[in-house]
């Protein structure tokens, strides 16, 4: 059975998610809670560091370690992560063990010894508080290092999951309201997770955001030129606005075709058209992370009141290399 929106999952469950103990239903009603959940997705987190912890420091044991070793690690991002965890395992025990001193190292660092040196007592407390602050700086970088990196992992899984969504939303030609809006949760949380990297990262190392906008005039027969646009570094989005010949239709859709492979590789929800004066347009806006250097077709197809899509207008473009 799945699990009520309203119980909390436990630990343990969660345990099987991360090994892959889980039946399929289950999985994919948490792989969607680990989305769409801020709580959920923070509490998976936590397990996850606890079990990847727990291996680190040999406490796994029979089935929990064989799955552990099986299924966890069977994934680069996941495998990192441990080498990170097994770093800063290796980094505690060295210069935190709580080992006890023998006489000789006694003689040097106990304050009793202090006056036998030749330089003020104040100048070996000055060294000892700078060597702590030193290894203070050192986990605080490396702290912040693991948070960036789990930060573009979860981007990386979000844009993964948003592909898959978009590849279901092809096969059922958008009709499927419950995939369209799950996808526009994905995107929101994908725009969240984002705007959250960019307050954690330096600015300095952060190409800007941008957005790109151009209009596009409807494929005439025999048409020779092709328009072509340039995508500068860090173009996040493109902004494309379909002249109208006539506003027929209350509704419209956008598919992007490449040209190079014939394939349909993104469907926009339903548009409306806008008027200004005796012009109108629709205007779509196009992940810049799906536009290669190549040709493309925009199919624009209307809704009418009642019935099927139908065919409108195409608008040909190529993106040259940036």
């Amino acid at each position: 059975m799945l699990f009520p929106p309203k119980k909390r999952v436990t630990d343990r469950t969660l345990t099987g998610y991360l090994l892959g103990s889980l039946r399929q239903d289950q999985t994919e009603r948490l792989d969607e809670l680990s989305i769409v959940d801020g709580d959920f997705a923070a509490r998976l987190d936590a397990v996850e560091n606890d079990l990847v912890d727990a291996y680190v420091r040999g406490k796994l044991s029979g089935d929990t370690l064989q799955k552990f070793r099986v299924r966890y690690l069977s994934s680069d991002k996941r495998r990192e992560k441990v080498r990170f965890a097994e770093s800063l395992y290796l980094f505690e025990g060295k210069h935190f063990t709580s080992a006890p001193l023998n006489r000789e190292s006694r003689s040097l660092f106990w304050p009793s010894s202090w006056p036998s040196f030749a330089f003020p007592r104040w100048i070996a407390a000055g060294a000892l508080a700078m060597l702590l602050a030193v290894s203070l700086l050192f986990i605080n970088n490396l702290q912040l290092r693991n948070r960036m990196s789990q930060a573009n992992a979860d981007r990386e899984q979000l844009l993964q999951h948003e592909r898959d969504l978009q590849a279901k939303l092809d096969q059922v030609h958008a009709s499927d309201a419950r995939v369209a809006t799950e996808l526009a949760q994905v995107q929101k949380s994908l725009a969240e997770l984002e705007q959250a990297s960019s307050n954690r990262t330096p600015r300095s190392s952060l190409a800007p955001l941008g957005v790109l906008a151009f209009t596009l005039s409807p494929q005439l027969r025999g048409a020779a030129q092709i328009p072509g646009l340039s995508l500068p570094p860090g173009t996040t989005r493109v902004d494309l606005h379909l002249d109208l010949e006539s506003n027929d239709y209350p509704r419209y859709q956008v598919a992007l075709k490449s040209l190079g492979t014939d394939q349909i590789v993104w469907h926009s929800g339903e548009l409306k058209a806008e008027t200004k004066g005796q012009r109108s347009a629709v205007l779509v806006s196009v992940p810049a992370a799906l536009l290669k250097p190549e040709t493309y077709q925009l199919e624009l197809t209307g809704s009418p009141s009642s019935g099927e899509h139908e065919f409108v207008s195409s608008y040909i473009f190529r993106i040259g290399s940036s």
